[in-house]
């Protein structure tokens, strides 16, 4: 009886298609490892330094078009051999056989100076300002002095003068008589002063029957309503915040609202009081203007604060802390009449002084809109000085 062959013909051709597929599939990773390399060393990239990089860099990179890696190559290139369990990895063994893959990682390597380079020249790039400004042909001369730079949300964004309302605030002052000198500087906060006034408002008697002080009152009233007008026929658009809550998230995007698309959302004052027939009686801002925004009634309080947000800081581009509050109130109070300014300058200057100057000054510099500590809304008239002293260029 003749012994049997232990390798039977099926075995012996399993084998040799074996030998076929590990083959081809060294030859594969052996050709393709040079076209591969680049996009492998991105997809390692992508994998671990990537996530390390700051969000805006993250985000410009993963977005950037990325190179094919030899595995997504050879996914493409149809197979002569059916593949096999026992060839799993051999195509990665071919492609690092392949001479070409050390020397193309060395060149690699050698040029990492310069890819570093880039990199961190992308991510300088990434960090320059979105340009927020008015369209160009709106652009004025940014103060002088005024950090234009701000990050907004984790953002840099640049800001500026808006020369449109530069000019509507002058034609409208002119109009009324009085001599507009813009403002050129931006003013550095006085601590000491900024102290003092925090205490002028805090020592202010509410008194709003007082006739000083309801002559006051009503000539900035007056005063606001023009400048409303104003803004009105040159197209800006007003209107409350949803009951859902505040749109603009951080108060520099209202700025960005007002530069890019004449408009403005504040929320309404009647939020903060009971009636309002009782609390007009108590504070002339509380009164009704006649105007409506979304079918709700517009006090003067709220066309106030509006006209604010956009003369105050919309026309130059200053924010809503210490330093911006300051130049709000100096780019805004060149628009009133002497009769006017000392009411502008309780509601604007000595309530922002408090605020960041008075007993909680030190938390509320840096809390955000909801935990600070606001000032005791009131009507009255502080001392000559607090609207007198340190105004830049006022003429």
């Amino acid at each position: 009886m003749a012994t049997q062959n232990p390798y039977s013909n099926s075995l012996l051709m399993d084998a040799f298609r074996g030998s076929l597929s590990n083959a081809e599939s060294l030859g594969r990773g052996f050709a393709v490892a040079p076209i591969g390399l680049l996009g492998d060393i991105n997809a390692l990239a992508r994998q671990y330094v990537t996530p390390r990089l700051p969000q805006g860099v993250q985000s410009l990179l993963q977005s950037a078009p990325a190179a094919p890696t030899t595995e997504q190559i050879l996914s493409n290139i149809p197979r002569v051999s059916n593949p096999r369990m026992e060839t799993a990895g051999m195509e990665q063994l071919g492609a690092a056989m392949n001479p070409r893959g050390p020397i193309n990682f060395t060149r690699a390597v050698g040029q990492l100076p310069n890819t570093v380079q880039r990199a961190g020249r992308e991510f300088l790039e990434a960090q320059q300002p979105v340009r927020m400004l008015p369209p160009k042909q709106y652009r004025g001369t940014t103060l002088e002095g005024m950090p234009s730079k701000v990050d907004v949300g984790g953002r840099i964004e640049e800001f500026g003068t808006d020369q449109r309302l530069v000019d509507i605030a002058k034609d409208l002052t002119e109009k009324k008589g009085l001599l507009y000198s813009p403002q050129l500087k931006y003013a550095e906060v006085d601590p000491t002063r900024a102290s003092k006034l925090a205490n002028q408002y805090e020592l202010m008697q509410n008194n709003p029957s007082d006739p000083k002080v309801k002559k006051a009152y009503d000539a900035m009233i007056n005063e606001t309503m023009d400048q409303y007008e104003a803004l009105r026929k040159a197209g800006y658009k007003f209107n409350f915040m949803p009951e859902s809550g505040d749109i603009y998230g951080n108060p520099r995007n209202a700025i960005n609202d007002i530069v890019m698309n004449q408009r403005l959302s504040v929320f309404p004052t009647e939020q903060g009081f009971g009636s309002l027939v009782e609390a007009s009686q108590a504070n002339p801002l509380l009164m009704k203007t006649g105007e409506k925004w979304g079918g709700k009634d517009v006090t003067a309080n709220d066309v106030f604060r509006a006209v604010h947000d956009v003369f105050g800081h919309g026309k130059y581009g200053v924010g809503f802390r210490a330093g911006g509050e300051e130049n709000a109130f100096q780019a805004h109070a060149r628009m009133y009449s002497p009769e006017a300014l000392p009411a502008v300058t309780s509601e604007t200057r000595g309530q922002n002084s408090w605020v960041n100057y008075g007993p909680y000054g030190a938390q509320n510099r840096v809390a955000s809109p909801e935990n600070t500590i606001y000032a005791e809304q009131k009507t009255g008239i502080m001392q000559p000085w607090t609207w007198q002293e340190g105004l830049l260029n006022m003429k």
